[in-house]
């Protein structure tokens, strides 16, 4: 059966009336902060707009953000400017996602796909729960790819200078944008263009070199929040011999395993062989400089880092998506191809769909398939603690710049979990009453939160902690009228 150009225009049009639905219904939900990383990005991008420069200022003693690039928290900060509407500030990476879409369906139509072909990759990408996460709370993926996917673009185009700047803000977004810098060094060196190749390099120098001159004269030590996290966090510079190889081998595992979590929603562990069998025949078929070679040393980057990197992995979804389909449009079984086709944009479709229930009832879109924190039992905690415990007082909670953010109360985590311990050191605590109590009396804190966490793993070992440290009567608990048993505040006693 062949479908004529006008009912194909009608399924792509009512494709992404779907997707525009589940959009707005994952950016309408009001939670925001609870992923951490995204408080974080707020926090700094308050500190930005009020004049205080780029710190975090959520700490008892405010310390420079050096583990994060400032190009998302500088662009955050406009919108604080204008309100701090959890909507309003949502805009941002949403707008910078249907940005991304916009010109991902240009580039992969700039390297041969048909105008269908581009839009079904796009609409496979949209569709992705990981992506949706990522483009309707406050992360800075979306604008990562943005600058990645037009930086890849303006090369194409001969545009050297303006991709060179371009890869620079990209990694001033995220500092995963080193890889993209090397990539193109490397194809228009391989190009024999060394001139055009020396101004890529100078511009996106110009751009990237006073951040890393900036972070590293002020780099805190801050066990969590300094630069010298990245230090610890990947296997160059951190790790023994044994560990650098148990990471290396998940990790590898991880990457063939991304490309069907992204799409479905779901980790099979099964879907590495398909993965692999899949990209090595599509590589070995059709090969393109660009973008294969930035895919290869981004993948290789992530290889080495001791964190999953399914959500890292979502900025180059589109291009992994066009390694495969360049190869698979040329099938003679165009039934075959068309089924598969349909299967897996209905497959992805339902993975971020089925999320949409939890998120309207914790009030936050989560891709972790448990329910997460929940908004309205948290604003009852903020409204005690805005309301009680004196305006000086810190806070220890796991989501320590969320609670500041929203009581105006300092915060400290009170520990620092190691990406090694959490993800790959077979059950080693993230935290222990010991560090904890230290923490306490380090920081001054005279209250400890706890709530559900259920999607940071380091959560368990933080409970327990804390629920050590009540059973030594060093924290007493907090009564809070309306609180399930989930959500507690415990005062410090000693």
């Amino acid at each position: 059966m062949v479908l004529t150009p006008g009912a194909q225009r009608a399924i792509i049009a009512t494709w992404f009336v779907v997707l525009a639905v589940i959009w707005t219904i994952a950016w309408l939900t009001p939670g925001i902060g609870l992923y951490h990383d995204d408080a974080i990005y707020l926090v700094t991008a308050k500190a930005i707009a009020s004049g205080h420069g780029y710190t975090i200022a959520s700490l008892p003693v405010p310390i420079a953000e050096t583990k994060y690039p400032p190009v998302f928290p500088a662009f955050l900060a406009l919108f604080t400017l204008v309100s701090d509407n959890a909507q309003w500030l949502k805009l941002l990476p949403m707008l910078c996602g249907l940005g991304w879409l916009y010109l991902t369906r240009r580039l992969l139509m700039k390297m041969g796909a048909s105008t269908n072909g581009a839009l079904f990759l796009v609409g496979l990408t949209a569709a992705s729960p990981v992506v949706v996460f990522l483009a309707t709370n406050l992360m800075a993926e979306t604008l990562f790819a943005l600058f990645v996917t037009a930086a890849l673009l303006c090369l194409l185009d001969e545009r050297v200078a303006l991709s060179g700047l371009l890869a620079g803000l990209a990694t001033l977004t995220r500092s995963a944008g080193v890889p993209l810098i090397a990539a193109c060094i490397l194809t228009l060196a391989a190009r024999g263009r060394l001139r055009a190749a020396l101004i890529f390099a100078a511009t996106a120098m110009v751009i990237v070199a006073p951040w890393f001159g900036w972070s590293m004269a002020h780099a805190a030590r801050e066990a969590y929040y300094g630069s010298a996290n990245y230090a610890a966090s990947n296997i160059l510079t951190g790790l023994a011999a044994n560990e650098k190889a148990m990471v290396l081998g998940r990790n590898v595992l991880l990457v063939l395993a991304a490309p069907y979590s992204l799409l479905t929603g779901m980790s099979n562990m099964f879907a590495v062989a398909g993965t692999l069998f899949v990209f090595g025949w599509s590589l070995f078929v059709r090969r393109q400089f660009v973008p294969d070679l930035f895919v290869a040393f981004y993948c290789l980057m992530l290889l080495c880092w001791t964190w999953p990197p399914e959500r890292f992995m979502a900025p180059i979804l589109p291009l992994l998506l066009w390694i495969v389909w360049r190869v698979f449009r040329m099938m003679e079984l165009q039934e075959a191809l068309a089924a598969a086709v349909v299967f897996a944009a209905l497959l992805g479709l339902w993975a971020s769909a089925s999320l949409i229930p939890n998120a309207r009832a914790s009030g936050y879109f989560t891709t972790s398939g448990l329910e997460t924190d929940n908004w309205g039992q948290m604003q009852k905690m903020f409204a005690y603690i805005r309301a009680n415990p004196p305006p000086e007082s810190v806070i220890l909670a796991n989501l320590d710049p969320v609670f500041y953010l929203n009581t105006g109360r300092k915060a400290v985590r009170g520990f620092s979990p190691s990406g090694f311990t959490m993800y790959y050191g077979q059950g080693q605590p993230a935290a222990t009453p010991d560090q904890l109590s230290i923490a306490i009396a380090q920081s001054g804190a005279s209250y400890v939160v706890l709530t559900p966490d259920r999607d940071f793993a380091e959560s368990p070992s933080f409970h327990n902690s804390v629920l050590a440290l009540e059973r030594g009567g060093v924290l007493e608990p907090v009564p809070i009228a309306g609180l399930t048993s989930e959500y507690r505040l415990f005062h410090v006693t000693r």
